[in-house]
């Protein structure tokens, strides 16, 4: 047979043996992805602090959730994206075209004249945010050995804790001394220091294999299933209104598209989420606690703020103080793990992490009646430790589950799990929560005229203390139990996903990291 008709060998390089760097190398490409880090968790925080000078600077009000939803909408888009990108090719490249993005979506919000601008750029940014957040977890895992994972992991992970502190912090610093658009140039000079860490650092030695085809129709419904799913799940949880029918029908459409995925990623030769990682137990059953966490811990910041401001008419600042329980004790749960995986195995930390869950919710539901602040932040914290403990369980079991080649695509479907988990937790808890304060308005129909209680059926109208003195005291009383009352209603839904979470963990290997081998997927 001829040459000419031989097929063509193309080649591809193979992502980076960076487990093969010194350690000094390694420890200065580490630096580089916790700085990285570090700007994608403080962004968020720095951001909430400057919106309402954002806010009276460009108007646009209607717009003020939309800043924030559209960077996670957008994030949660590139997150699976990256992490296939990153098995395929340098991941060093990668890392730098994600923070190429995040900077020029920084400074172009930190530009913006409108507010429509500003939530334009932040989709932008959110492109670039959700690249790095994904490749920051991914790189650490191919850096270090199956042994080391845990702890590094634990410290990447710690630096959320400090981020949700000195980011408030810095915010009021910037908008008290500064103009508001260096909430968004600050990020700058830190990427700056990130950039050039990662390069020296992150030396990769070029490997060649043979060119798969590139999965663009799965990555096509992929996305748009994500869009459609997100944006529908998103928007009821920014607006804390029941899900109706036109976002049901976009769920259901999103599930559709999904459905053709499922097919087309059964015949792809290079599939952007390959299906027979799910054959994997301790995949498939990490994913499963990854998304039962978040939804307990995302539900937890959502709607506990709601009880201190709506039911006990706790300033949003003082409110916002149990977050700050629930993110520092996050931390203390994955920096805790980091130290226990080694010794104790997946399964007993996995446990521990859903019992404290577990255990935060039962709080809630069970002393209600004698709920205060003190005990809202005891649950507070035992929540953010579990969910420090499950998070960081669930990703270094993935990572160190599956083989090399596959460590990016099975990292960045974690994180997805885990922001579905999160963004649909939030959702249902507020429909559950929506639809018991629609049940006890009804009851005081006729002694209310229907235009007040139109107005107070929506929770946030219950939030402002300004609002709150515009209702009659015994109106202002019969609102607040019904709000309560829906409130915790979601909570004991949460109670019981919990608790599936608890069962759901006596599945996971009773191994530990130092166990781990790569299994062999046909």
């Amino acid at each position: 047979m001829s040459s000419a008709c031989m097929p063509e060998r193309t080649t591809l390089r193979l992502p980076p043996k960076i487990s093969e760097l010194s350690a000094s190398k390694r420890n200065l490409a580490a630096s580089g992805v916790m700085l990285v880090i570090f700007l994608f968790a403080i962004d968020a925080t720095i951001v909430s602090t400057a919106m309402p000078t954002i806010v009276a600077k460009l108007g646009g009000l209607e717009l003020y959730s939309w800043v924030f939803s559209i960077y996670m909408l957008t994030s949660a888009l590139t997150t699976p994206l990256f992490g296939k990108l990153s098995d395929l090719y340098s991941r060093r490249r990668l890392m730098l075209i994600g923070i190429g993005i995040f900077i020029i979506g920084s400074m172009f919000c930190g530009a913006a004249q409108s507010m429509e601008a500003l939530v334009l750029f932040r989709a932008i940014q959110g492109l670039g945010g959700g690249a790095i957040y994904a490749l920051s977890f991914i790189v650490v895992g191919v850096l270090y050995s199956a042994q080391e994972r845990a702890k590094m992991q634990g410290i990447i992970s710690g630096i959320w804790g400090i981020a949700s502190i000195l980011g408030p912090l810095a915010g009021g610093i910037i908008v008290e001394n500064w103009s508001w658009r260096w909430a968004f140039f600050v990020n700058l000079p830190i990427t700056a220091v990130a950039i050039a860490l990662i390069i020296v650092g992150l030396k990769e030695s070029d490997v060649e294999r043979h060119a798969h085809k590139l999965d663009i129709a799965g990555t096509c419904t992929l996305l748009v299933a994500l869009l459609l799913l997100f944006y529908a799940l998103s928007h009821s949880a920014d607006s804390r209104q029941a899900m109706d029918l036109e976002l049901a029908m976009l769920v259901a459409l999103a599930c559709a598209i999904l459905v053709l995925f499922y097919f087309i990623e059964r015949r792809a030769a290079e599939p952007v989420l390959p299906l027979d990682l799910f054959r994997l137990t301790p995949f498939r059953t990490s994913m499963i606690i990854a998304t039962l966490a978040a939804m307990g811990v995302f539900g937890a910041i959502s709607y506990l703020p709601l009880y201190l401001q709506g039911v006990t008419g706790l300033t949003a600042s003082r409110a916002g103080m149990i977050l700050l329980f629930v993110s520092v004790a996050w931390t203390a749960g994955s920096l805790l793990a980091g130290q226990a995986l080694n010794r104790a195995g997946y399964r007993l930390v996995a446990i521990a992490g859903m019992a404290l869950l577990t255990v935060g919710y039962s709080l809630l539901v069970g002393f209600w009646s004698v709920l205060n602040v003190p005990r809202i932040a005891i649950s507070g914290i035992l929540i953010g430790i579990g969910m420090g403990m499950a998070n960081l369980t669930t990703l270094v079991a993935v990572q160190n589950s599956v083989p090399h080649r596959r460590i990016g695509v099975a990292t960045s479907t974690v994180m997805l799990f885990r922001t579905f988990g999160g963004a649909f937790a939030v959702s249902l808890m507020g429909t559950v929560l929506l639809n018991r304060m629609q049940s006890g308005i009804t009851q005081l129909a006729g002694s209310v005229p229907s235009r007040v209680l139109e107005k107070l059926a929506h929770p946030q109208n219950l939030l402002e203390p300004t609002a709150r003195l515009e209702i009659p005291p015994e109106l202002l009383r019969k609102m607040t139990a019904i709000l309560g009352n829906g409130i915790w209603y979601a909570f004991a839904t949460a109670l019981v996903l919990m608790i599936a979470g608890v069962a759901m963990s006596f599945s996971m290997a009773p191994t530990t990291p130092q166990d781990a081998h790569a299994p062999t997927l046909e």
